[in-house]
Parts: C-alpha cells; structure tokens; sequence
C-alpha cells in the first residue's frame, strides 16, 4: 500500500481566489501566482521546489503502474540528441567527440565527450529557466538576482552548493500516468496543416480531441500533446530545416489566451509537454507567454521536442492514450534545464 500524501487529493482554490498569498504577482491576464500553496497543503517551512510534480504522490505513482502497463511494451521518448541541427534560437547543438584514451596502451579503448545547451533538443524546462516578466521572480519567489549577475551570468554552477528551484530537485519526481493528445492526426483529418507555420491549438481543439481519443482526466496526469513539429521535421529537406532553424520562428503551439490558461489550470497538470520547440505557438506578440504561467506562477515543468512518433502510433493501433511515464532529468546541481531521459509504457505499456 503506497504511503498517503497531502497532495493525493488537492482542492485547487478557483483562479479568482488567487494569488493564495497576498502580495504575490496577478498576472497578465488575472491568472495569479500560487507560490505558498504546495507548503500550506503539507506544513512545510521550506520553500517549495517542486510545483506541480508534488501530485505525482506513491498513490498516483502505484495507480498508474497497476493501471497502465499492460503489454510491456517501451517507447523512448527523447528524441536523437543532435536534433533539430542547426539548434533553434541560435543555441549551441550538440557536439561530439570520439577518440582514443592513450593511458590504456594494451588496447584500443574509446571515450567520447559531449558538449551542449540544454535547451537545443528534447528537454525539460526547470524552475530556473522563465522568470515571472513583470517581477524578474522564478517560480516561488525566487529573485533573478539569486541565479544571475548582473552581467548575465550564472551566481553558481554545480560545483556550488544547491540553490532553490535547480534542476536536481526533479530527481526521482517525474514518474505517473501519461496522457498523449494527437492533435496532429486530429489536425490532419480536418485538413489542418500546422507543424510548420504558427498556428494556435486552442483549449476547444484539445477538449475535441480528447473526445474523440476517449480520453478523460485526472488531476496529476502528465500531459503530451502531438503537435507534428518533429513529423515534419524528419520529412522535410535540408534547406527546409535550416530555414526553419535559422529564420523567424514560425511553428505550431498552444495558443496564449485566457481561455488556454483557464484550460490548463483547471485540469491541474503535474507537468506538459509536446514536439514543438516551444509549448505555445511562435511568434507571440503578447508581452507574457505560457511560460509565465506555467513555470514561474504555477511550477508547471514544460517539456518541448519530445519525440512522439512511436508512442502516437502505438497508441492508434491500441485505440488507447494513456500510459505509464518515467523521467530522470539529469542530476546538475543547480541546473537549468535537461534532456529528459524520458520513457513510456504505451496504452498498455510504459514510457521513459
């Protein structure tokens, strides 16, 4: 029997009650902060560094494994790390190099190092990516100034002691039920093309979608929407990638408006993510994104290029959208951000 939690069944204050501590950013589009809630809930005096992923309790956690693995069979869901090359926004890519360890002269033994931005393909966004716009604060109240100088750079690295909201503390954290939302295929069947130009996938979208997927949800669900960016990606030319890389960004997303945010809210996410290079569609002319509310006013972990191929199809053939997800982003010590390492157990199975 999992041990019980204070967050096994929470009831979320309505967004007009927010934000839950007076003094807290509203927001832009009156969706306020709920920095102080996950501690009340558990009578805890630290700070929270985990947001949302504290629904992912042992309950929800032995739920889903008895639930959802059922035929064994396994998806990776990170995507080649040296895709999408060139790296979107200007970022580094990845860089390898093999060679040979000479200090080991009996035979031939191989190393090889890698070198990248952990934003440049398949990733997690931690609490210390996306600050709140309007107040320069991290998730939970965090000052910009506690992880940037002044000129820009890190306050500390990890070699440091751990600071707040550093991607260390989802170690062991990302693990329940998965829901995939193939608003790709959805698009597809209304004559829809979107995965490369903006397009907005509104909140009515991914509620028909669901529909027609039978999908229903539950509070702590960790949510993958099929957006088609990497579909698209893998079938289109050299040129066409470069283009898209190197050039204004055009792609598919969420659409950023308040009925999006209310959708989101409303259905209480331990974490989302899609194939796209960003969560919500690009450009936005809006001087606020997703971003500002899921991670910064929510703690909402966002992950982006996720590779959704295998699992959409596996979950077509089964007619079922729901599985079993593990995640260990890597352990850096104050870290930013991380290739997921992410892996499902399809509608009848698992997922890492």
């Amino acid at each position: 029997m999992a041990s019980p939690s204070p967050f096994d069944n929470v009831e979320f204050p309505p967004l007009s009650a927010l934000p839950f501590r007076g003094g807290d950013p509203k927001g832009e589009s009156d969706t306020p902060a709920i920095w102080g809630f996950y501690e009340h809930l558990s009578g805890s005096s630290t700070k929270d560094e985990l947001g949302a992923l504290n629904l992912l309790t042992p309950t929800r956690i032995l739920c889903a494994a008895q639930t959802q693995i059922q035929t064994g069979r396994v998806f990776s869901l990170n995507w080649e790390l040296h895709k999408p090359n060139p790296a979107g926004m200007r970022r580094k890519g990845l860089e390898h190099r093999v060679f040979r360890v000479d200090a080991v002269p009996v035979t031939s033994v191989v190393d090889d190092e890698v070198s990248l931005n952990t934003q440049c393909g398949s990733q997690w966004d931690g609490f210390r990516h996306w600050s709140y716009y309007e107040t320069g604060q991290f998730y939970n109240g965090l000052n910009v100034s506690d992880v940037l100088t002044a000129e820009g750079k890190g306050c500390s690295s990890a070699f440091d002691n751990p600071g707040r909201n550093g991607i260390q503390a989802f170690q062991g954290k990302v693990v329940g039920r998965g829901i995939l939302l193939d608003y790709f295929s959805y698009a597809q069947q209304k004559g829809i093309n979107v995965p490369n130009r903006h397009h907005g996938i509104t909140a009515q979208d991914l509620d028909e979608c669901a529909a027609l997927q039978g999908v229903s949800f539950e509070q702590g669900d960790i949510l993958f929407i099929r957006m088609g960016f990497i579909h698209w990606y893998e079938n289109a030319t050299e040129e066409e990638r470069r283009a898209t890389q190197l050039g204004p960004t055009n792609v598919v997303g969420m659409k950023q408006g308040q009925e999006e945010i209310e959708w989101l809210w409303n259905h209480h996410f331990a974490a989302v993510a899609s194939d796209a290079p960003a969560f919500e569609a690009r450009p936005n002319p809006l001087p606020w994104n997703l971003h500002d509310y899921l991670l910064a006013l929510w703690g909402t972990p966002i992950g982006e290029l996720f590779d959704l191929e295998g699992l959409s199809k596996a979950c077509r053939e089964l007619n079922r959208y729901t599985f079993f997800v593990t995640s260990s982003p890597l352990n850096i010590v104050n870290g930013i951000a991380s290739p997921p390492k992410c892996v499902q157990s399809s509608a009848d199975d698992v997922v890492h």
